[in-house]
C-alpha cells in the first residue's frame, strides 16, 4: 500500500501575507470564527488534486497555491498551481519523478498529466481505464473523483441527498473506481458478461456461507446464554466483592510464607557454613592423628631395636689384639624414648577426643539441616496451595467480570444474525444478471453488511441510539430503521450522519484487505446546523463526534474544520492533535485568518 500525507500548504501573491497551515499525521483540527477563510484550506488541497473548481476569488489578491506532500513511494512531492491556471507544477527529488508542468486537464498531446501523477502516489504505476457503462466503454481513472469521496465539503455536509457523490451521479465509472480501489479489479480486458450459471453458483456460495455463520453465532449466542444462566440469581458486586477480599488475604499469607522461607533459608546457609567448617577440622584431625601414629610405630621400632642389640651374646676378647673387651654403660636413649611415646601418646588422647567432640557438633548440624529442609518443604506446599486458591479466585472473579461482556456479546450476536438474515433473503430474491455489466451490484456484493456494522459502530460510539443505520447502496445513503435521513431528520441531524459516512468510508477504506488505501479524510463542519442542547444518553452529538475522531484518525491523515462556537471543550493537545486555530484580530498569539491580507482588500460582498 502506498499513502501520502500533506506536510505543509502555502498560499502566497504580490505584496501579501503568506497564508500557511503546518499538518501532522493522524488528526489536525482546523478552527476559527466565522469568515476567516478556514473551508479555503480544503478546497486549496482539493485544487492541488488537479480539480478544475477555484478554491476563492482572485479578488483577494492571492494567486500561487502549494503543497509539500509526503509520499511513501517517492518522498517529498511539492505541488505548485497559480489561481485559474489549467497546470501545475511538481518537484520532486525522485528520479522516477518528472519535474516540470503537468496538465489538469487531460489532453492527447500533453505527456504529462496531474490525475496520472496522483494515481502513482497512492501506488499504480499505469494509466487505469475503468468500465463507465454497462456495456463495458471505459474512461480513464480520475483521482479527483476518488478523492470528493473522502472531502466532506461544507457546502454538502447538511443535504440530505448522497455526500459521497455529492453533485456527481451514481454512475458505473465512480463505482467502479471505488471497486476497483477495494480490490484491485477493473475488469481488464472483459469482453463478454459472465455466464447465468456462475453468477447462481455465486449467490449459492453466498447462501450457503451466511447459513455455516448462522450456525455458528447460534452456537455462540447458546454458549453466552448458558454461562449467563449459571450466574443467574447472583449478587454480582457483593460475590466480586468477597473475592477481592479472598485475594487480598490470600496475598497478605504468600507474603508471611515467602518471609518465614527466607528466614529458614538463612538459617540453612549458616548451617551449611559450620558443617562445612566442622568437615574441614574433621580432615585436619584425621590427619594429625596419622601422623602421631606413624611417630608412636617409629618410636616403638626404635626401642624394639635397641633392646634386641643389648640383649646378643659378646665373648669378650678383641679379634684384634686378643685383650678383653668390656660391655659399653646404657647411655639413656631408652628413657628418652619411652619419655617421647608417652608424650605423644597423650596428645593422641587429646586429638582423638576432641575429634570426637568435632563429629558428633557435626553430627547436631545435620540434624538441624534436616529439620529446616522439612520447614521449607511445608513452606512450600504452603505457597503452592495458596497460589492455586487465589489463581481459582482471579478466575471466578473474571468469570464474574465477564458478565455485562457477555450481554453485549449476546446483543451483538443478535444484530448480526439479523444483518445475515437480511443478507440471505436479499441474495435469494436476486434475479439472474442480465447480459451487462451492473457495477453498483458488483460494489454491493463485495461490501455485503459491512458498512452496515461500521455505521452501527461509529453511531454507538458516538452516543447515537435513536435507531439501526444501513446502507442502501441504490442511493448511496444512510437510512435510520428503514427510513431515509431526508424524511426523518433535520438539517443538524443530516451533517452529523453524513459526518459519520465519511468516517465509515474511511475506516472502511483503510483496511489491511483494501488493494489501495486513500488514508486521507476532509471534513468541513461536521455538525452543521446542530441543535447541541439536545442529549441522548446524557452526553451531545459533538462529544460523542469528537472524540471518535481521536479515537480513530490513526492510520492515515485526518483534517477536521470547524466553527470555536461549535468544537467542545477537549484539550487536544493530551491528544497530539494538531490544533491550527484563526481569529478576526490581531492579538498577541492569534493568527489573523487563513489569508492575513485578503480582509483589506477584498470587496465585501465578495467576503467569505
Amino acid at each position: 500500500m502506498e499513502n501520502f500525507r500533506i506536510k505543509r500548504l502555502r498560499v502566497s501573491g504580490p505584496g501579501k501575507i503568506d497564508g500557511i497551515v503546518d499538518f501532522t499525521d493522524g488528526l489536525n483540527v482546523i478552527l476559527g470564527r466565522s469568515n476567516t477563510g478556514k473551508t479555503w484550506i480544503l478546497k486549496c488541497i482539493y485544487y492541488l488534486f488537479s480539480s478544475d473548481k477555484k478554491p476563492f476569488s482572485h479578488l483577494t489578491g492571492y494567486k500561487n497555491i502549494e503543497g509539500t506532500f509526503l509520499t511513501d513511494r517517492f518522498g517529498t512531492v511539492i505541488i505548485s498551481r497559480n489561481l485559474g491556471e489549467e497546470f501545475a507544477t511538481v518537484q520532486c527529488n525522485d528520479d522516477r519523478i518528472i519535474n516540470g508542468s503537468y496538465r489538469t486537464n487531460y489532453l492527447k498531446e500533453a505527456p504529462l498529466y496531474l490525475n496520472d501523477l496522483w494515481l502513482r502516489i497512492i501506488g499504480l504505476s499505469e494509466t487505469i481505464k475503468i468500465p463507465s457503462s454497462a456495456r463495458y466503454a471505459r474512461e480513464r481513472i480520475s483521482w479527483t473523483n476518488i478523492a470528493n469521496v473522502f472531502w466532506a465539503d461544507e457546502g454538502e455536509i447538511d443535504k440530505a441527498e448522497s455526500i459521497v457523490f455529492k453533485d456527481q451521479k451514481y454512475d458505473t465509472a465512480l463505482i467502479s473506481s471505488l471497486y476497483f480501489l477495494l480490490t484491485g479489479d477493473y475488469k481488464e480486458g472483459v469482453q463478454e458478461i459472465l455466464k447465468p450459471e456462475v453468477a447462481s453458483a455465486a449467490k449459492k456460495a453466498v447462501v450457503d456461507y451466511v447459513d455455516e455463520q448462522v450456525a455458528s453465532l447460534t452456537d455462540k449466542k447458546s454458549s453466552y446464554i448458558k454461562q449467563l444462566e449459571e450466574m443467574e440469581g447472583e449478587d454480582i458486586d457483593a460475590r466480586m466483592a468477597e473475592l477481592s477480599e479472598d485475594i487480598e488475604n490470600t496475598q497478605n499469607e504468600i507474603k508471611e510464607l515467602l518471609a518465614e522461607n527466607e528466614d529458614y533459608i538463612a538459617q540453612q546457609q549458616e548451617y551449611k557454613q559450620s558443617y562445612a567448617n566442622c568437615g574441614v577440622l574433621v580432615d585436619r584431625y584425621e590427619s594429625l592423628i596419622s601422623q602421631y601414629k606413624a611417630d608412636l610405630q617409629r618410636l616403638d621400632f626404635i626401642s624394639k631395636g635397641q633392646k634386641a642389640v643389648q640383649e646378643l651374646p659378646t665373648n669378650g676378647v678383641c679379634p684384634f689384639c686378643g685383650g678383653e673387651l668390656h660391655p659399653e654403660e646404657d647411655d639413656g636413649y631408652s628413657d628418652a624414648i619411652s619419655a617421647e611415646i608417652k608424650r605423644i601418646a597423650s596428645e593422641l588422647t587429646v586429638i582423638v577426643a576432641t575429634e570426637k567432640n568435632v563429629k558428633d557438633e557435626q553430627s547436631d548440624i545435620k540434624k538441624a539441616l534436616d529439620e529446616i529442609q522439612t520447614h521449607l518443604d511445608d513452606v512450600a506446599a504452603a505457597l503452592r496451595e495458596r497460589n492455586s486458591q487465589i489463581h481459582g479466585y482471579r478466575a471466578d472473579l473474571q468469570r464474574y467480570r465477564d458478565y455485562t461482556t457477555l450481554q453485549n456479546g449476546i446483543d451483538f450476536v443478535n444484530e448480526q444474525l439479523s444483518v445475515l438474515g437480511e443478507k440471505k433473503v436479499a441474495t435469494q430474491k436476486k434475479k439472474k444478471n442480465p447480459p451487462l455489466y451492473h457495477a453498483k451490484e458488483e460494489f454491493e456484493n463485495y461490501v455485503g453488511s459491512a458498512f452496515d456494522k461500521l455505521l452501527n459502530q461509529i453511531l454507538k460510539e458516538c452516543n447515537y441510539r435513536a435507531g439501526y443505520a444501513s446502507w442502501d447502496f441504490s442511493t448511496a445513503n444512510v437510512l435510520m430503521d428503514g427510513v431515509s435521513k431526508s424524511e426523518d431528520q433535520g438539517k443538524g441531524y443530516c451533517s452529523f450522519l453524513n459526518s459519520v459516512t465519511a468516517l465509515m468510508l474511511y475506516e472502511y477504506f483503510n483496511d489491511d484487505g483494501v488493494y489501495i488505501k486513500p488514508g486521507f479524510l476532509m471534513v468541513d463542519t461536521p455538525l452543521l446546523g446542530l441543535d447541541l442542547d439536545e442529549e441522548v444518553e446524557g452526553e451531545t452529538f459533538k462529544n460523542g463526534l469528537y472524540h471518535y475522531f481521536l479515537n480513530h484518525a490513526g492510520n492515515g491523515q485526518v483534517i477536521l474544520v470547524d466553527n470555536l462556537n461549535m468544537v467542545p471543550n477537549i484539550d487536544f493537545k493530551t491528544y497530539g492533535v494538531n490544533v491550527v486555530t484563526y481569529y478576526k484580530d490581531e492579538k498577541e498569539g492569534h493568527i489573523y485568518g487563513f489569508l492575513p491580507s485578503w480582509r483589506k482588500d477584498l470587496p465585501r460582498e465578495n467576503k467569505k
